[in-house]
């Protein structure tokens, strides 16, 4: 088809055409003007009432809103695990004179993620660490210090970088381990 096309109706259906077949066949044209784009309706039986779905794209948020901390307290992003969780679990349980199988039916566990926890080889979730703390009156959170930014030492004046923020830690050489040993 060149050039834009027309809406016409021919033998009672709505076409857009040619301008030459606009002539040829005739018929009562809706709107003899050049066809605009319209948004599109989705049919009744694909998802409730007829609605114009809209023409541009859809914009998907990325940000998530973050929970507001309860009273005075700090938000679950700024706890980290204890490093020696595994332990304080098992001491804990211990303590309290329950089996593994009782305590993972108390927290809603399989007996084995427990005892992989147990054993330091799997890290617990959320869900899971809230419920060892409840059942063993323990705390395996703890708050994550701010890390103070230095002052950058380049002149640009475009405040700190990356590298003023990571804390490296460095491997020991195999020789030097060598050297330890000995």
């Amino acid at each position: 088809m060149k050039g834009r096309g027309l809406n016409v109706v021919i033998e009672g259906a709505s076409m857009l055409v040619c301008p030459q077949c606009a002539i040829k066949f005739g018929g009562k044209s809706p709107s003899s003007e050049p066809r605009v784009s319209t948004p599109r309706t989705k049919p009744s039986w694909i998802g409730g009432p007829e609605k114009p779905t809209p023409a541009g794209p859809r914009k998907v948020s990325t940000s998530k809103p973050r929970p507001k901390p309860r009273s005075g307290g700090v938000l679950l992003d700024d706890m980290e695990l204890i490093e020696d969780y595994a332990k304080a679990i098992r001491s804990a349980r211990q303590k309290k004179s329950m089996s593994q199988e009782e305590l993972a039916q108390k927290i809603g566990e399989r007996i084995s993620t427990l005892q992989s926890i147990e054993s330091g080889r799997l890290k617990p979730t959320g869900k899971t660490i809230r419920g060892l703390e409840r059942e063993l009156e323990i705390s395996l959170l703890e708050a994550v210090g701010a890390v103070p930014i230095k002052a950058s030492r380049g002149s640009s004046g475009a405040g700190p970088t990356l590298g003023d923020r990571v804390i490296v830690k460095k491997k020991m050489s195999q020789k030097a381990r060598e050297d330890d040993v000995e």
